[in-house]
């Protein structure tokens, strides 16, 4: 999980009070839009989106991993957010979701792009990692909980 520590940082992780998916992806949108890599905030809330069209970003065990690749987005972003409540997302499984990874990316950078996303959705398989991450109280916790300490 290190190399996802290289790419959050305290203020890219929230801890979120929403009762829907759309809010949900807004604010992750919000989270991601606070980096410098981040050119046009509006281009990456409508890439999330209509991703999101296309298949649920829920992957299932109460998780979500929001993602987008657009030319607006210089370098990788990652965000994390804690729901306090469950939100429905239409995962794979139909489980709610409380936790969510938003990954955002440069269009150009399809092989990073995978391996980044594939290194989230493997570690939040781990049902210790996710359990940890859901009791954590505040955003360097959660970062704490990531490095394995």
């Amino acid at each position: 999980m290190n190399n996802l520590l290289n790419l959050l940082s305290p203020e890219r992780v929230g801890f979120l009070s929403v009762a829907d998916k759309k809010s949900a992806l807004n604010e992750m949108v919000n989270l991601l839009c606070g980096s410098d890599a981040v050119h046009d905030c509006e281009a990456l809330r409508r890439a999330i989106f209509e991703r999101e069209k296309i298949l649920s970003t829920g992957i299932g065990l109460g998780v979500a991993v929001p993602h987008a690749k657009i030319s607006s987005v210089t370098d990788f972003v990652v965000a994390m957010g804690i729901t306090r409540a469950p939100v429905d997302f239409g995962s794979l499984d139909d489980k709610p979701v409380r936790l969510l990874v938003a990954i955002a990316g440069p269009a150009d950078r399809q092989s990073d792009y995978l391996k980044i996303l594939a290194r989230v959705t493997l570690a939040l398989k781990k049902q210790d990692l996710r359990d940890a991450l859901l009791a954590a109280e505040s955003p360097d916790e959660a970062l704490k909980v990531l490095a394995g300490k």
